[in-house]
């Protein structure tokens, strides 16, 4: 099985399994190899928003395939970015124009779309109104682009003063119930106690 074999589209939960299986199968193998499929798995991480695993599929690499792995080390850089929220515009500009191979290019800018729509979402949930020229740098896009990609979400442009109004964000219902969620710490648990 190659990383070739994971074919579009599939839902991100089964594109994770088989990135996973796919890594598990090559830890022994080559370096390159383990390294471009440690790339898309992170990526695919962070496309997720789950950056604790994100740091642990770094941390379980190893220094063959991060040495090998051109894509696997600006995936981390990604990650370290957004890790604790340190650089958000950095990290866009890094899946933007990163040197990214033909299994990791789509990956990343899958990436880029998903952080951006959660830094809107982040706006929408934290402000009443912004300046335009704020949210276009977190974003790392140009004026006219972050307008538009406001406006597509229902938020109000004032031209005088140019400052968005965010419409809220609907209300999250929870994404899992009490043993779902046990089944999530209890895979977290394992997984440190297993590094």
């Amino acid at each position: 099985m190659s990383a070739m074999d994971i074919e579009e589209p599939v839902s991100p939960a089964a594109r994770l399994a088989a990135l996973e299986k796919l890594e598990l199968s090559l830890v022994d193998g080559a370096a390159g190899d383990l390294g471009s499929v440690s790339a898309q798995l992170l990526l695919l991480y962070v496309v997720a928003d789950r950056l604790d695993e994100a740091r642990f599929v770094w941390r379980r690499s190893p220094e063959a395939a991060r040495a090998a792995s051109a894509p696997l080390r600006g995936a981390w850089t990604v990650g370290a970015a957004l890790w604790e929220r340190r650089d958000v515009p950095g990290a866009i500009e890094i899946l933007e124009t990163g040197a990214w191979d033909d299994a990791t290019a789509p990956l990343a800018a899958e990436a880029a779309a998903a952080v951006r729509d959660r830094e809107l979402l982040l706006f929408a949930s934290s402000y009443g109104e912004v300046r335009l020229g704020k949210v276009a740098a977190a974003l790392r896009l140009t004026d006219q682009q972050a307008l538009e990609a406001c406006r597509s979400r229902g938020w109000v442009f004032s031209a005088t003063s140019a400052t968005l109004k965010p419409k809220p964000p609907p209300e999250a219902a929870p994404t899992f119930d009490g043993f779902e969620q046990l089944q999530h710490l209890t895979a977290i648990v394992t997984q440190l106690s297993q590094n």
